[in-house]
């Protein structure tokens, strides 16, 4: 038999971000949808890269990653969250952090098991879940006075759970985990083999003078979790796909007989390059002002929507900001949305797409140049103008 009668995945297509990007080269818009800034990688960097090549890195880089770049990436942890990792056996790389996460998901989540998901949620989650042959159980992120809901998590949380996964900064909400509330999961946990995962590739970009919040802070929960992050969303290079996983040592080791039978390693000369740039002052500099750029990016966005019919809630941290449309339409997101694209020339991501949110909304990505957000801000007035109610 043949096609989808005997799918793995019988109910997902296309994502909605490939969609939505390939509307907007069609329809010649731009494109706030997608994940990827436009702004410019750190020129050290690039030099960095092109010295790689020039010193011949061009075969396979160990399966774990370069040891020099695991090493930067645990000093980032010990210095930025006071979590110490090994080097050798609690760090790898691997093409992006969505390849690790799938990884520790097939190695970690056996038939049955369930696994708790706060929606909306990144998309790789649930069909990672369902491949493993794990049970998905979703809980809403945000409690009905929009913070996070601390007591749905728990609550959900019984003897079949396996694994629980979190991610701060928020996609694609752009709220951030709040004070206490992983200790509150840690007295949830405690006694239990439940484990953790925390998608944190956004990691320090965090607005208005909020601390950063990582698992790897936390010294009970950091024991039965795995963290990851990106060098990608950090340094401007999606397309690099770079990212990493650090946790304890046993996890690991299951996550790596997945991870070498899969991407085995990624990217000799681009991990050449990043180890020779993040020890930089260049490097330094870049990263501690991550969280000051795109706050700056968000505010521009909503200073010049403020006086229009859109609503909005300022995000916490990422690379995102939902836009609320119920002064605007009734429902239908996602129709509109794609309509937006082809008469108004800006492609957004309708949250449809994750769940039912409570009210019509989109997702816009900040990390763009000032021109390309004020040509968004245009088109965002424009919509707001055309659909007067």
């Amino acid at each position: 038999m043949h096609g989808t009668a005997d799918s793995k995945l019988p109910g997902l297509g296309t994502t909605i971000f490939t969609e939505m990007s390939a509307l907007a080269v069609e329809h010649g818009a731009l494109n706030l949808a997608q994940g990827f800034p436009d702004l410019p990688p750190p020129q050290g960097l690039v030099a960095s890269a092109e010295q790689a090549l020039r010193d011949g890195v061009h075969q396979y880089a160990p399966m774990a990653g370069r040891k020099g770049l695991r090493a930067w990436i645990c000093h980032h942890h010990f210095q930025r969250h006071g979590a110490a990792y090994d080097v050798g056996t609690e760090c790898t790389i691997g093409a992006g952090a969505s390849s690790l996460i799938f990884a520790a998901i097939q190695a970690l989540v056996h038939k049955g098991q369930e696994v708790v998901v706060q929606t909306p949620a990144y998309d790789l989650y649930a069909p990672a879940i369902q491949l493993a042959g794990g049970t998905l159980k979703e809980v809403p992120l945000l409690d009905d006075q929009g913070q996070w809901d601390l007591q749905a998590l728990c609550g959900a949380c019984g003897p079949r759970t396996r694994m629980v996964i979190l991610n701060t900064p928020h996609n694609p909400t752009g709220t951030t985990c709040p004070p206490g509330f992983l200790d509150g999961l840690q007295e949830q946990l405690s006694g239990t083999d439940t484990l953790v995962l925390s998608d944190e590739v956004y990691g320090p970009i965090v607005h208005d003078g909020r601390p950063e919040t990582s698992l790897a802070a936390h010294p009970l929960l950091k024991e039965r979790s795995l963290v990851f992050g990106s060098f990608g969303k950090l340094l401007q290079i999606t397309g690099w796909k770079i990212g990493w996983a650090v946790g304890p040592a046993a996890l690991m080791a299951e996550l790596r007989k997945v991870h070498q039978y899969d991407v085995f390693s990624t990217g000799a000369p681009l991990q050449a390059a990043l180890e020779r740039f993040l020890p930089s002052a260049e490097a330094e500099d870049h990263l501690n002002g991550l969280a000051s750029l795109y706050s700056r990016k968000r505010d521009r966005l909503l200073q010049g929507i403020r006086d229009t019919a859109w609503r909005y809630t300022p995000a916490e941290g990422g690379f995102f900001q939902v836009l609320d449309a119920s002064g605007l339409i009734d429902n239908n997101d996602g129709q509109w949305a794609r309509t937006w694209t082809r008469t108004h020339g800006l492609a957004t991501i309708p949250l449809d797409a994750f769940y039912a949110p409570p009210h019509p909304m989109v997702r816009l990505c900040i990390a763009k140049e000032d021109d390309t957000l004020d040509a968004a801000i245009e088109c965002l007035r424009q919509i707001a103008a055309d659909h007067v109610r």
